[in-house]
């Protein structure tokens, strides 16, 4: 879908691979080395991840079934010390993250900065304290979590989901189901979502020209940005109607999930065909499917958004391609 922008083009506000490839390319060419490093200290999570839903079923079902106190206490203990390398992982895995992203602006600011003071540069001074404050920032971020997180969230979710269907198939099935239609709703509406990002990037960018042509006392740029601030106030509430109605929608749907286990499980368990250790084990690895399977839907979203805005400054200004797909130093 074409959207026409404020400045009368067209521009294309849905999801490209084209962008997406180029800003893939570009992140991976000026950060490849922690790249590496933070993908394989996300690997060390998998494994830290899963033990805690193991840990409590045996607790439930072979511990404190058995009234076994000495059990008890060893997995307990072993639980403990779980949880503590579970954190100390994570600490390292975000510190680094937020490196690659500080990196990166840093990286592209001061390509902007060069950029913009290069002889026949037609960008307005507008368009480059837009680019250089709000469009910069979103694309950084998403570059600290554009290989690591993949790894991280979508290795989570798979060994969960290969642990639920390994203890209780069936189960596992109406589990996995449950989720379908949050991997149906997100794309449409993020879709929706970024049309109204790109209007909204184009309407900041030229307000910001409009200003500093009224400070020379143009009265007619003066009242353009007026109007212009008007649409970006609108454009801002419709994408936060968007974006919680979608919040609701999932809120609503994982509780659903929620309700179908225990309604499935507890018939399996009364029909003698389970025990409640693993329907427990279940709607625990619900909860921790959520985290991944919400941080996934969120990583589609801000690539989304990462991929509107690096395509706008680069078709702004050349500066991230050819000749400028220059390399810095991490």
């Amino acid at each position: 879908m074409e959207q026409k922008g404020p400045d009368s083009t067209v521009t294309k506000s849905t999801f490209s691979l084209g962008t997406v490839t180029d800003l893939y390319r570009f992140i991976w060419r000026n950060s490849s080395r922690l790249q590496l490093i933070t993908c394989a200290v996300a690997l060390l999570t998998l494994p830290l991840t899963l033990a805690p839903i193991e840990l409590q079923r045996r607790i439930i079902d072979d511990a404190i079934a058995s009234k076994d106190v000495e059990l008890l206490t060893l997995l307990a203990g072993i639980y403990v010390v779980v949880i503590l390398l579970q954190q100390g992982v994570k600490f390292s895995y975000n510190v680094l993250r937020g490196r690659i992203s500080e990196h990166l602006n840093r990286t592209m600011r001061n390509r902007i900065i060069a950029g913009a003071g290069e002889d026949g540069s037609d960008v307005e001074d507008g368009a480059t304290v837009s680019m250089l404050t709000s469009e910069v920032e979103p694309v950084g971020g998403f570059g600290g979590d554009s290989y690591a997180q993949i790894v991280t969230e979508a290795g989570v979710l798979l060994t969960i989901f290969a642990y639920m269907f390994y203890t209780e198939f069936w189960l596992a099935m109406v589990a996995l189901i449950a989720f379908i239609p949050q991997a149906l709703a997100t794309p449409l509406v993020q879709d929706r979502i970024n049309e109204q990002s790109a209007a909204r990037i184009k309407e900041i960018r030229a307000v910001g020209s409009d200003v500093l042509d009224a400070k020379n006392g143009s009265e007619a740029k003066r009242k353009s940005a007026r109007g212009r601030i008007k649409r970006i106030f609108n454009i801002r509430l419709l994408i936060f109607k968007l974006k919680f109605g979608l919040k609701a929608l999932l809120n609503f749907l994982d509780h659903t999930a929620d309700l179908i286990v225990l309604g499935v499980g507890g018939f399996m368990v009364i029909q003698g065909q389970t025990e409640i250790g693993v329907v427990v084990a279940f709607l625990s690895g619900l909860d921790r499917l959520r985290s991944p399977w919400r941080t996934l839907i969120s990583y589609f979203r801000v690539l989304s958004d990462a991929q509107l805005r690096f395509g706008l400054m680069r078709q702004k200004m050349n500066i991230f391609g050819g000749k400028a797909g220059w390399k810095a130093k991490v």
